[in-house]
This record gives C-alpha cells, sequence and structure tokens, in this order.
C-alpha cells in the first residue's frame, strides 16, 4: 500500500510539473509572437523583410505550440504532430540538396502513415468511473463523453439492457460500445450493477 501511496503521489508531481513547464513555454511563445509581429512591422516599415526568416520563426512557434500539446494530452498523436512540424520546417527553412528533400518526404509519409494504420482510436482514451445510478446527463457531464442516449437514462440500466441485447452476460469487464465511447461494468453487488466505467474516445 505505501509503495503504491508513493508511486501514485510521485506520478501526480510530475503531472503538476509538466503543467507549470507548459504554462511557462505557452507564456514564452506568446512574447515570441507579440515580438515577431512587432518586428514584421519594423520590418515592414523599413524594406527589410526576409520572408525566410519568418518562416523560420513561425515554424519554430508552431513546433512550440504542438509540444505543449504534448505535455499536457500524452497523446501519441501529438508527438506524430511534433515530428511533423519539425521535419516540415527542416525541409522549408533549409536549403536541402534531392538527396535529403526526398529524405524528409520520405519521413513524412512514414509518419501519416504511422498515424492513420498504426493508431487506434482507443489508443488514446481517458477514463472515469461513475455509479451505476447516475443519469446519462450527469455522465456526460464529469466525464466529457457523448454517450448517445436518453440523458434521463440510469447508466446501470443502459449497460445491463444493451449486454442483454448482444446476448452478453451482465458481469464485471463486461463492455458495450458506441461510436465514441464505451461503458464497461467496473463493479457489482447482488447482481446490479453498481460501479460503470466511461471511456471516451480522445
Amino acid at each position: 500500500m505505501m509503495k503504491q501511496f508513493f508511486r501514485k503521489t510521485m506520478k501526480n508531481i510530475a503531472t503538476y510539473v509538466e503543467l507549470v513547464l507548459s504554462a511557462f513555454l505557452v507564456f514564452v511563445i506568446a512574447i515570441l509572437i507579440i515580438k515577431l509581429v512587432g518586428q514584421c512591422f519594423f520590418d515592414i516599415w523599413h524594406d527589410k523583410l526576409e520572408l525566410e526568416y519568418y518562416m523560420e520563426y513561425a515554424m519554430s512557434i508552431a513546433i512550440g505550440v504542438e509540444f505543449v500539446k504534448m505535455l499536457c494530452t500524452h497523446q501519441p498523436g501529438t508527438i506524430i504532430e511534433v515530428l511533423l512540424f519539425a521535419t516540415a520546417r527542416q525541409m522549408i527553412v533549409e536549403h536541402l540538396n534531392v538527396y535529403e528533400t526526398l529524405v524528409g518526404i520520405g519521413a513524412i509519409a512514414a509518419l501519416f502513415a504511422i498515424r492513420k494504420f498504426l493508431f487506434c482510436s482507443f489508443d488514446e482514451a481517458d477514463h472515469m468511473i461513475c455509479r451505476g445510478s447516475q443519469t446519462v446527463a450527469h455522465a456526460n457531464l464529469i466525464t466529457g463523453a457523448k454517450i448517445p442516449e436518453e440523458k434521463t437514462r440510469i447508466l446501470r440500466n443502459i449497460i445491463s439492457d444493451k449486454l442483454s441485447e448482444e446476448g452478453k452476460t451482465v458481469a464485471i469487464g463486461a463492455c458495450v460500445y458506441y461510436k465514441d465511447c464505451a461503458l464497461r461494468v467496473d463493479s457489482m453487488r447482488e447482481g446490479m450493477v453498481t460501479r460503470v466505467e466511461v471511456i471516451k474516445n480522445l
């Protein structure tokens, strides 16, 4: 128990450190955007505008934004986006030879293929445990999911009815699936579902 407590505590501390770091990066990015806009007006006024410089600057800011998203969401997709922006930036702002350009194009194609074919939707999922007596409206509110059922229906009734319709046994671990979310029986008491896990597709 003590080991699990410390592990959970350290995980929470690491999450807060990441959020603080993300907030600092957002502040820096905002300052850099203001600086870029001010410098652009100054350079236009004095006829010193260099497009390549601003393209490099803008792409660096875009990479920073994607990096903040990666820190905040912990989604595999954001890692792919950071790599895509970084590769595209290198190809756009640098004067690459033919071989390097082909390698860059291949890398971008591979990243798109990985995102399309190797990610399944529930690889990027969030979940929350709800009481079986909660209504769909309440569950959608606290989890951010969109359970496509009547808002006044109760979770335990929904999951029990759906499992029965599909010919499945109402038991711990049994799931029903919707387009963008799923419901899973988390606990039962005397044959009644007491807690339901709402799994939301991010």
